[in-house]
């Protein structure tokens, strides 16, 4: 009698441990909520769609190999088309932060704006990775280049902008000029940044977007470069008048950059904005609010010009 008693009781144990086995399962995010984003039917912007994945994210390439066959799928939602459609994924490769896609040939074939968009929900589809930061393209192995003939390089999340959401009137390529803090943090870097954006969202209002976003992590530039900008500033506003640009910012901008001086805060900011045509000087408000003194020494009462004797000597490209 006892024998059957403890035959039951191993029974029962068996079961508990396997309750806490699958328990401890589901801590490691199984069946976690991602995005998958697909194009629309007239392909003139990306929505995303709530996606469950069964790999975890211990489990790097497969989970990665997934969202890909994600991208690659017709959405059931009507209207929507797949990212990947018309071009293969010949070879992933999944490397530290970054995930290097080798396509087919048939990728260059893409109108450019529905190759733009592919390329957009593909990388902020796997961006939302923890351990994905950087995508590489490639096609039949050699890395993409732009119809400049230009390598397209590392991309990550914050190289397309305002594509989600609304409708998109236009989907450009440009280059924007930005300085960034070298090294020491008191002198400016010029750095070129291409990047495909939305015509909906004008060019002050990108280049203080992506003074604040900081530098890529790419190594592709010649110099070493800093953030210059709290990235918990929020942007409040930005417009151009009479060749004076003005920013409004929320009050995180105030909080000083570990070693980088106030001078170049400021004018990563100035003289990035004063790259654009027609902005020959910015004036800036925290809150609305103009009457606020920057570092001890700036009033933004006062309007600013660029200061090109901060720059250190040289051009960086990312």
């Amino acid at each position: 009698m006892k024998k059957g008693k403890r035959v039951v009781l191993s029974a029962f144990l068996f079961l508990l441990l396997g309750v806490i086995a699958a328990c401890g399962k589901s801590s490691e995010q199984v069946g976690q909520q991602l995005q998958v984003f697909y194009l629309n039917k007239e392909e003139t912007e990306i929505i995303s769609m709530p996606y469950e994945a069964v790999h975890t994210p211990k489990e790097r390439e497969d989970l990665v190999r997934e969202l890909l066959n994600a991208l690659e799928s017709q959405p059931k939602e009507p209207g929507l088309q797949s990212a990947i459609r018309g071009f293969l994924v010949k070879d992933c490769i999944v490397r530290e932060s970054q995930v290097t896609l080798n396509f087919s040939k048939e990728y260059e074939m893409q109108h450019f704006t529905r190759e733009v968009l592919a390329r957009a929900a593909i990388v902020k589809t796997l961006t939302q990775l923890d351990f994905v930061q950087l995508v590489l393209f490639q096609v039949e192995g050699k890395n993409l280049a732009d119809s400049l003939g230009e390598e397209v390089g590392v991309l990550s999340s914050d190289s397309f902008l305002d594509n989600t959401g609304q409708e998109m009137k236009k989907y450009e390529e440009t280059t924007i000029n930005l300085y960034f803090a070298n090294a020491t943090g008191d002198s400016l870097v010029k750095v070129n940044r291409k990047l495909h954006y939305n015509t909906n969202i004008s060019l002050e209002k990108l280049v203080v977007e992506q003074i604040v976003a900081g530098p890529l992590n790419s190594k592709n530039y010649v110099s070493e470069i800093y953030p210059t900008v709290n990235k918990e500033t929020k942007i409040i506003g930005v417009s151009v008048k009479d060749g004076i640009c003005y920013v409004n910012l929320s009050n995180h901008f105030l909080t000083p950059m570990e070693s980088v001086t106030p001078d170049i805060t400021l004018f990563s900011l100035v003289n990035s904005l004063t790259e654009l045509p027609g902005i020959v000087k910015v004036q800036f408000a925290i809150e609305g609010d103009t009457k606020v003194t920057f570092g001890e020494k700036y009033q933004f009462t006062a309007l600013f010009e660029r200061n090109l004797q901060l720059t250190k000597e040289g051009r960086s490209n990312e």
